[in-house]
């Protein structure tokens, strides 16, 4: 009797505990109820207002953001999260996102009944068990555990293999929390029936960060929700600079409003909105540009570079759009504010700038002084003395004084080791052949042909055929006829156009070898009969031979086509 009281007492307490375990599977722990309160369900919008796709996210951190599936922003221009209490919080920006792991991470605004869980150093090992939260809309219900079977790395973050009940639905979006509901991780897509699932650590989707040249990854290239600065301001700076070519102007525009948001206390972002002001309403931009600026010179710590933007923004304006120009809005204001900026602080590319704009203005000796200024700073270069010259030369100062700033810029673009050797290189090229025009315009026709030499002697057989042309013209001004002959052959070798061939029957015709021009001219004659520069020196060359009929019938038809020199050749030689 005592062995079947014994076993119907052992049959109770299995009984009993059976109940209790029915029990227990349908409660939660605290933890867990708190953690249901974080879900939320995310509904994504097109740009017209049409509901796009819905989902499953999970409230983070204590500044308000939200981790979610990154598929439910494709298209999507607003999206709004809904808590497991019915409060719908709009989404703001998109703060990471990694298409990849189909996670996305936005900015919410949080409020005293905003529910969210930490993201903490968390992770799971092989045989634990996680807790999947049930959407928000059914925060009766009791989650899922799921098993993890394996964790692999993913950029220093676990990516888990689970096994569980076969999914119901789409999962992605969904959180994984521990038995203390803490995050762990969220769910991957997943589609009805699967029975082997994924997660991606929730720790990789916070760590998410939108850089300086995010723009360039196609995560979010595809996205057209807004997304937020880089949280760095050197960063955001990088961003902001990126975005202006990147982007068209509307969507660089809402960067720029978002710089201002994040950064009101920087000033690149005033001076971005004044110069898209100034370039899509022109004149009417201004006024909006200047309240800008204010805005930008009031915050700046370094003041000068405001100056100088405001100073090439203006410059830059009025040479697209001169109507622009008004009292406040004109030439020399943007002259005035990079001397404001220079008396701040005297930097090389201030003083660059400045030469710009005085030449622009006319002002060719106050410009020549700016680019010396740059020229005896330690950013001298070969343009900085280029661009003195050709100011200097415009200026009206000596020949002797342009050359020699020329020949500054001539060494300052060669090389010191290849100096050495007494050589210059295709960097001081540009240079020499400008220093040769120089010089051939001021009547120095030996030593411009001396340069022009120089410069072959650079290119060699890359030397084109108007390099041999403008040669040639130079010796003809210096009497070097010889050359010049061979100079306009090598011309018409590599391209035989017809004004080649009428200048080397010029140049045979100041040398004294008629027969040779005659020969050309009666073949380009018949190919540009209404030329009067062919006319009339067939009509010279018929003169000569005595021929004065033909003569006067061609230098009459040079007359006709407008020629004036044709009229004193008629006069001298047929009349």
């Amino acid at each position: 009797m005592t062995n079947s009281r014994s076993r119907y007492l052992l049959l109770t307490l299995c009984c009993a505990a059976l109940c209790l375990g029915t029990q227990a599977a349908n409660k939660i722990s605290k933890p867990l109820k708190e953690a249901h309160k974080a879900t939320c369900a995310v509904l994504t919008y097109d740009a017209q207002g049409s509901l796009l796709q819905s989902g499953q996210g999970i409230f983070i951190g204590e500044k308000g953001e939200v981790l979610t599936s990154y598929e439910l922003f494709r298209n999507a221009t607003s999206a709004v999260a809904i808590d497991a209490a019915g409060i719908s919080r709009p989404l703001n920006k998109v703060t990471g996102a990694n298409e990849l792991y189909n996670i996305i991470r936005l900015t919410v605004a949080p409020d005293k009944k905003w529910h969210s869980l930490p993201v903490d150093s968390i992770t799971a090992g092989e045989g634990e068990q996680l807790y999947l939260l049930p959407s928000s809309t059914a925060q009766k219900e009791i989650g899922t555990w799921l098993s993890v079977r394996r964790v692999e790395s993913t950029n220093g973050h676990s990516y888990y293999t689970l096994a569980g009940e076969p999914a119901v639905a789409d999962l992605a979006g969904r959180g994984l929390v521990d038995s203390e509901g803490r995050l762990v991780a969220v769910m991957q897509p997943t589609e009805t029936g699967d029975s082997i699932l994924y997660a991606i650590d929730a720790r990789y989707g916070a760590s998410l960060r939108i850089q300086a040249l995010t723009l360039n990854e196609p995560s979010y290239q595809q996205l057209v929700f807004p997304k937020a600065m880089p949280e760095d301001v050197e960063q955001a700076k990088v961003y902001l600079f990126v975005a202006a070519s990147q982007k068209d102007k509307e969507d660089y525009r809402r960067v720029v409003e978002s710089f201002i948001e994040q950064f009101p206390e920087e000033y690149e972002g005033y001076a971005s909105r004044a110069k898209l002001n100034l370039e899509q309403q022109g004149k009417e931009g201004v006024s909006l540009a200047m309240q800008d600026y204010d805005k930008a010179l009031a915050v700046a710590q370094n003041k000068d570079e405001v100056y100088f933007e405001i100073s090439k923004q203006t410059a830059t304006s009025l040479q697209l759009d001169s109507t622009a120009v008004s009292d406040d809005w004109n030439m020399d204001k943007a002259i005035d504010n990079v001397r404001q900026a220079i008396a701040i602080r005297p930097l090389p590319a201030y003083y660059r700038h400045l030469g710009e704009i005085l030449f622009i203005n006319k002002q060719y000796a106050e410009s020549r002084d700016a680019y010396l200024a740059v020229c005896h700073s330690d950013e001298g270069n070969e343009e900085s003395y280029y661009n003195a010259a050709v100011a200097s030369e415009q200026a009206g100062d000596s020949i002797a004084y342009i050359v020699a700033l020329m020949d500054s810029a001539v060494m300052k673009a060669s090389p010191s080791s290849a100096m050495m050797d007494g050589k210059h290189t295709f960097q001081s090229a540009p240079y020499i052949y400008q220093r040769a025009l120089l010089k051939a315009r001021n009547g120095m026709y030996r030593n411009a042909v001396a340069d022009l030499n120089l410069y072959e002697e650079i290119f060699g057989a890359s030397a084109t055929d108007q390099f041999y042309y403008i040669r040639e013209q130079v010796e003809t001004s210096a009497r070097m006829y010889q050359q010049a002959l061979d100079d306009i052959d090598r011309a018409i070798e590599i391209n035989p156009q017809p004004a080649y061939q009428l200048e080397k029957a010029t140049l045979n015709i100041r040398v004294n070898r008629v027969d040779d021009a005659f020969a050309i001219l009666k073949e380009l004659i018949v190919t540009y009969p209404e030329d009067p520069d062919c006319n009339r020196m067939i009509g010279y060359c018929f003169a000569v031979k005595g021929d004065k009929a033909k003569a006067r019938t061609y230098l009459e038809k040079a007359i006709s086509l407008g020629d004036e020199n044709a009229e004193n050749l008629l006069k001298h030689y047929c009349e």
